[in-house]
């Protein structure tokens, strides 16, 4: 396995690699951050800046889900959804994202 890293805060190494989809884990895989920003009409984009065997990836995913966006903020140990993970692995899993992930 290659090695899989994290600048993010809030989000483990073993959370990382379960994350990342099974076609990335024989690559270099460093997470750079997880952000969000106001899109409109109560959708939100999900941004997240990733390097996959050295390409700089800037990948994105819409969503309307107001529950993780209020989730985005919290810094609880015994909270057991920690927002960015779950956007990370929307932003992976998005088909937009897919097919150029595949690619690599």
């Amino acid at each position: 396995m290659a090695p899989i890293s994290s600048h993010q805060a809030g989000i483990s190494h073993q959370e990382l690699k379960e994350a990342i989809p099974e076609s990335l884990l024989k690559k270099n895989v460093h997470l750079h951050w997880i952000d969000k920003s106001v899109a409109g009409d109560g959708i939100y984009t999900l941004l997240a800046k990733i390097e996959i065997d050295g390409q700089m990836l800037l990948l994105r995913s819409k969503t309307s889900d107001k529950l993780l966006i209020n989730d985005w903020n919290v810094d609880n140990p015994t909270y057991h959804t920690n927002a960015r993970l779950v956007a990370l692995e929307r932003i992976l899993t998005d088909p937009a994202n897919e097919d150029m992930l595949l690619s690599l």
